[in-house]
C-alpha cells in the first residue's frame, strides 16, 4: 500500500465546511509543510480557529474564510477571499453540504430552496469562478457527493436533487476543462459518524452500519486519505468515487436515505 504521506502535497488547498466533520479530517490530511489551507465555514468561530490552529502544528499556513453559504453572493465571497491570498489554487474541494429530513410533500419551497443553494449552487458558482481564474494545469477540483444523488433517499428529496445536480456538474467540468489538464472527480463518503448523522437513533445507526458488508462504515480519516492520494494523481478524472462496502443487486435501493453521504 502506498503511504499518503509519500504523494505530492498541493501547495494551496481551499475546502469549504472545513470547521468539523468530515471537513476537519480534510484539512488535517492536506495539511503540511509548505501547503497553505484555506479553511472555509459559516459560523462557527471557536471551530474553525481550532482547525486551523491544528493545521498550523502540522506545519502548513491556514488562513479562515467566514462565509455563509446561504447568501446570495456566497460563491463570490469566498473567491474573493482565495484571490486576495494570491497564491494560484491546486485543489479546490466542494465539501460544505446540510440535509433536512422531510417527506416531499412536507418539504416548502424555503427548504428546497436553502437545501438546493448549499449542496449545488454556490458550490457550483465557487468551483465556475476559481476554476477560470486560479485553477491550472495539474490542479484539482473534487465534490463531495452522495449516493443519494444518484439512487435518492427516503425523506430526502430536496437533498439528494442537490447531489444529483453537482454530480452532474463534475462530469460537465471534467469535460470541459480536461484541455486545462484540471482533474474533477467527486467522493461519495457513505456514511460517516458527524454531526450531520447525530440525530440517527442507534438502531437506524446500527441498520446503516450492516448494510456494509465490511459491517462498519467508512471514518472521516479514511475519506480523507483517499482524497489526499486523489489529489495526488495526474490522469484520473470525470469519476465518482463509493468510500464504502455497500453493495446492492442492480436495482435494490439503500435504506440509509437521510444519512448518506454526510
Amino acid at each position: 500500500m502506498t503511504d499518503c504521506a509519500d504523494q505530492p502535497r498541493a501547495r494551496h488547498v481551499v475546502i469549504t465546511g472545513a470547521s468539523r466533520g468530515l471537513g476537519r479530517a480534510l484539512a488535517l490530511a492536506f495539511a503540511a509543510p509548505h501547503v497553505s489551507l484555506g479553511i472555509h465555514y459559516g459560523h462557527a468561530d471557536a471551530a474553525a480557529r481550532a482547525v486551523a490552529a491544528a493545521v498550523q502544528a502540522r506545519g502548513a499556513q491556514a488562513y479562515l474564510i467566514r462565509v455563509d453559504l446561504s447568501a446570495t453572493d456566497a460563491a463570490g465571497q469566498i473567491a474573493a477571499q482565495v484571490h486576495d491570498h494570491g497564491a494560484a489554487l491546486d485543489v479546490l474541494i466542494l465539501n460544505a453540504g446540510v440535509v433536512r429530513v422531510a417527506a416531499l410533500v412536507r418539504t416548502s419551497s424555503a427548504a428546497w430552496d436553502h437545501i438546493l443553494e448549499i449542496n449545488y449552487r454556490q458550490q457550483a458558482r465557487l468551483a465556475q469562478q476559481l476554476g477560470e481564474t486560479l485553477l491550472g494545469r495539474g490542479s484539482h477540483l473534487l465534490a463531495v457527493g452522495s449516493l443519494a444523488g444518484l439512487r435518492g433517499g427516503a425523506g430526502v428529496a430536496a437533498y439528494a436533487a442537490a447531489k444529483g445536480a453537482l454530480l452532474g456538474f463534475v462530469r460537465d467540468a471534467a469535460a470541459r476543462w480536461g484541455a486545462r489538464g484540471i482533474c474533477v472527480n467527486a467522493i461519495l463518503p457513505g456514511i460517516l459518524a458527524t454531526a450531520m448523522t447525530s440525530d440517527l437513533t442507534t438502531a437506524a445507526s446500527r441498520a446503516l452500519a450492516h448494510e456494509n458488508v465490511l459491517g462498519a462504515p467508512t471514518t472521516p480519516d479514511e475519506v480523507a486519505a483517499f482524497a489526499v492520494h486523489l489529489c495526488g494523481t495526474r490522469h484520473i478524472s470525470g469519476q465518482l468515487f463509493a468510500l464504502d462496502s455497500r453493495v446492492w443487486p442492480d436495482g435494490a435501493q439503500p435504506t440509509g436515505g437521510a444519512a448518506d453521504g454526510c
